[in-house]
């Protein structure tokens, strides 16, 4: 696997959501030799705005930097041809998979067997929608251009990024650990134990377990730090990517920890 090489990372994970209150707010620090810690967790609303806490850390952050945010980017290029001369009444002519799928979800699933959430049928559609205005804030408060990021190892800049991928390609199970019962708590906590094995972090474990949205935006880091570390499958067709957005996560055979 790939290692961090020109100086230490900074990386912030999103847990994006269309309420301020849901948003979870992660910071990791990946060192020169691969080791990374998550210095602290916290909700949007905590002492600030979501995106003046982002923005503050990217300030405080040097040249080597990653944004990873947990929630589609883009929409499906095909839904977007066909939407410009529809008229009501008149039948779509692409696939329902071909109009509602990104390319980087049907990567996600013939990789790991999960499919993400679809941002041209889904709910998540509003969620995207409060990512990229989170996203501008975010730009003009650090005053940094924060583009996408699309070289592993090398750039810095803004990822799209799944926990659910990021935990699979891991072996670690994620059934249930979202859900706000006796059940979620003891599955967050399973999966907060088995990414201690990977990531230092004085984050107490009752925090974790209480909220899901931390929990995420901590994996959120983890999926950073791959893309920090050179780990990643990069989109075989760059331009649609940078159309659509592209899923980062380490792949379904770097299982096994570093």
């Amino acid at each position: 696997m790939g290692q961090a090489t020109g100086g230490e990372w900074t990386i912030v994970g999103v847990d994006c959501a269309t309420q301020e209150e849901r948003i979870g707010l992660s910071r990791g620090l990946l060192s020169t030799d691969g080791e990374l810690t998550v210095v602290r967790v916290t909700l949007g609303t905590a002492g600030e705005s979501a995106a003046a806490t982002v923005a503050g850390w990217i300030r405080a952050a040097g040249e080597r930097h990653v944004l990873a945010m947990d929630a589609p980017l883009g929409w499906p290029a095909p839904l977007g041809a066909a939407l410009v001369e529809h008229h009501a009444g008149e039948p779509l002519a692409p696939e329902a998979d071909q109009l509602f799928r990104r390319e980087t979800d049907r990567f996600v699933h013939n990789e790991l067997g999960k499919v993400p959430l679809e941002v041209g049928a889904d709910r998540i559609a509003r969620t995207a929608r409060a990512a990229l205005e989170l996203l501008a804030e975010v730009r003009e408060l650090s005053g940094q251009p924060l583009p996408m990021a699309w070289e592993p190892g090398a750039d810095s800049g803004v990822l799209e990024v799944y926990p659910a991928a990021t935990l699979i390609s891991r072996g670690i199970k994620i059934g249930g650990y979202k859900a706000k019962t006796a059940a979620g708590h003891e599955a967050r906590a399973a999966v907060f134990e088995r990414l201690q094995e990977e990531v230092v972090t004085s984050i107490k474990r009752e925090l974790v377990m209480e909220n899901g949205d931390l929990l995420d935006a901590l994996v959120c880091v983890l999926a950073g730090a791959d893309f920090a570390r050179g780990d990643g499958f990069p989109p075989e067709d760059r331009d649609r990517a940078e159309r659509e957005g592209w899923i980062w996560f380490r792949g379904s055979g770097q299982r096994t920890l570093f």
